[in-house]
């Protein structure tokens, strides 16, 4: 299922207002004090030359210099350059250690970085200084949410429901780390808080749609996708999520429907071409398939499984030279991309290539030792290259992952050893 984005980067705080007690001499231009304070909307980077001018005057000392390299790093922020902000509120707490606002956004900043520890050791400042602010806890969370901490994320989350049992972001922000961690029950707990707390909440009912849909409630996913389609008739995500189940039931035509929706509402969601893309592939209309997989692949140009799945359609048309290119780009991209070794695998096979088409799937099943088509398949090659014996212990081995699976019972009859 595809997820809400589960919470956007904390803005940068609007800049503090410079004081003017304490400078000496003349003042520099009041509008370069009303540019840096962003008291006058300006871009960015006019911003940060008022700023820089304002520091270069040596008119400023404690806390309003720590203010003017505070302010500057945000207008850096704005800009997206993080490392220049950075070095700012370095300087604005160095300056003035107590200095929240540089601890903040020095956290948010380190954040957008990805530097986890800087993120997480700025909040952690931050919540020294005022530790009652849910604010500074739903950071530091998130911060330790993107690291993979996932204990200490729910632990803040939960500090900060103890501080403010009303915010619906902590509920909702934690039912987003329950779900990823496999906990389905506990992720809807807090959906079903942060709905009773925000009723239109239109991101709450389509991740709780997704946490339904995980333990494998289909229906009550559906009722919460229409709920947030009722609420928000162009929020492309239940689009795609409803079109999913639909995909799930081999409705495709009604998936389509949905996926087209869904890019009604946001052209530009690879997401989107990608679920077109594969339902359009399983009804056999390889040439619109390509033409939705070439799109999101356009958009995301890093992603391993819009390669994969385009790989499946050139397969599929019998192009296997250009479905090996595809596999090949998914798993540069993706190394532990267990299914696209696999399906480069079956193409090996299908070329008569056993030998590597033994390779991959036996890559395949040492990335995921349940994979039980892959050790069908290894099997298959390994009959195709007279290893009798091997063959037989991967089919055994697949059955007994999958008793349902025809392809190795068959193989199993065949070689004389039914199961």
């Amino acid at each position: 299922m595809i997820r809400a984005s589960h919470r956007s980067l904390v803005l940068l705080l609007a800049a503090s207002a410079v004081l003017s007690s304490g400078t000496a001499g003349t003042q520099p231009a009041a509008n370069d004090e009303q540019r840096c304070t962003g008291a006058v909307p300006v871009p960015p980077q006019a911003q940060a030359d008022a700023c820089t001018v304002l520091i270069g005057s040596k008119r400023y000392r404690g806390q309003n210099l720590a203010i003017l390299h505070s302010n500057r790093g945000v207008a850096y922020g704005k800009a997206g350059d993080h490392e220049r902000a950075i070095a700012d509120f370095d300087a604005a707490i160095r300056i003035s250690p107590g200095h929240l606002r540089a601890h903040v956004n020095r956290g948010n900043a380190a954040l957008a970085r990805r530097d986890y520890e800087r993120a997480i050791a700025s909040f952690s400042q931050a919540i020294r200084l005022e530790p009652r602010n849910t604010q500074h806890l739903l950071s530091r969370a998130d911060a330790y949410d993107s690291k993979g901490d996932i204990r200490s994320a729910i632990a803040d989350y939960d500090q900060a429901i103890k501080l403010d049992p009303n915010l619906a972001a902590a509920y909702f922000n934690r039912g987003l780390v329950h779900r990823r961690s496999g906990s389905a029950d506990r992720a809807i707990a807090d959906y079903d808080q942060a709905i009773k707390l925000s009723p239109n909440n239109v991101a709450a009912y389509n991740n709780r749609g997704i946490a339904f849909a995980d333990r494998g409630n289909a229906e009550q996913a559906l009722a919460d996708y229409e709920q947030a389609l009722k609420l928000d008739p162009n929020y492309a995500l239940a689009y795609l999520n409803r079109g999913l189940i639909w995909q799930a039931r081999k409705l495709y035509d009604r998936a389509i429907t949905d996926f087209d929706r869904a890019l009604r509402a946001a052209p530009d969601s690879a997401p989107a071409y990608n679920n077109r893309g594969t339902a359009l592939d399983a009804k056999g209309e390889f040439d619109r398939a390509l033409a939705d997989f070439d799109k999101a692949i356009t958009l995301d140009a890093d992603n391993a499984s819009y390669y994969d799945n385009r790989g499946n359609v050139w397969r599929n048309k019998g192009h296997f030279e250009r479905a090996m290119a595809d596999y090949d780009k998914a798993i540069a991209l993706a190394p532990g991309f267990a299914l696209a070794y696999y399906n480069r695998s079956q193409v090996n096979y299908l070329a008569g290539r056993f030998a590597a088409a033994a390779a991959d799937a036996g890559r395949a099943t040492a990335l995921d030792v349940r994979f039980a088509h892959a050790f069908s398949l290894r099997g298959l090659a390994q009959e195709k290259l007279g290893s009798r014996e091997a063959a037989l212990a991967d089919f055994r081995r697949a059955l007994a992952l999958d008793p349902n699976l025809q392809q190795p019972a068959d193989a199993l009859r065949r070689l004389g050893a039914a199961p």
